[in-house]
């Protein structure tokens, strides 16, 4: 009987019938099993898939130029200084004395300044605290390196305007630990 009314109900069963069919509201189609379901990818079909390309190197960013002077009345220590900090990216300018050194400084600020105590013409403290007192929006790291050893001298190197203070005869690891510290390696 069932069927027979289904038949019946359904639009090609009601005109073979010749009845009239009982509109029935539409129900949503029941969910296909789970075994036999299937989803849109997301992937487009491997015959349209994009050429695969090896891997491109990371273009590196241009390097930031570093300017350090040197400024030390030895010619020796100079040339172990500037093999330092070219090792770490600096490109070196020397200077003698003080005096050749606040020159250079006021034509273009250097990124650090390794600087000697006892110099002739002038000082590295009479130097340091002129620099100190020149308006420049990026004041230079500078580092004492001089054979003054006595905690008075290393204290007013500091209090003059030195960031940092290494003892000669210094090392290559001595000067590096020193430039790591005030972040100038």
């Amino acid at each position: 009987m069932r069927d027979l009314i289904k038949r019946i109900n359904s639009p090609s069963g009601a005109e073979r019938i010749g009845r009239a069919a009982i509109p029935q509201p539409e129900l949503p189609a029941a969910p296909e099993p789970a075994a036999t379901a299937t989803f849109p990818s997301k992937r487009p079909p491997l015959a349209e898939a994009a050429p695969v390309s090896a891997p491109q190197p990371a273009v590196a960013a241009a390097p930031v130029s570093r300017n350090c002077l040197i400024v030390d009345d030895s010619r020796v220590v100079r040339r172990i200084s500037r093999q330092i900090v070219e090792s770490l990216g600096y490109t070196v300018i020397e200077a003698e004395n003080g005096e050749e050194a606040l020159s250079r400084c006021k034509l273009a600020m250097p990124d650090l300044i390794l600087l000697d105590w006892d110099m002739p013409v002038m000082t590295g403290i009479e130097f340091i605290t002129q620099l100190r007192a020149l308006p420049t929006p990026r004041p230079p790291k500078a580092v004492f390196c001089t054979s003054k050893n006595d905690t008075h001298d290393i204290f007013r190197g500091i209090g003059a305007g030195a960031d940092e203070y290494v003892v000669k005869p210094f090392t290559e690891a001595a000067l590096k630990a020193k430039l790591e510290k005030i972040g100038a390696a």
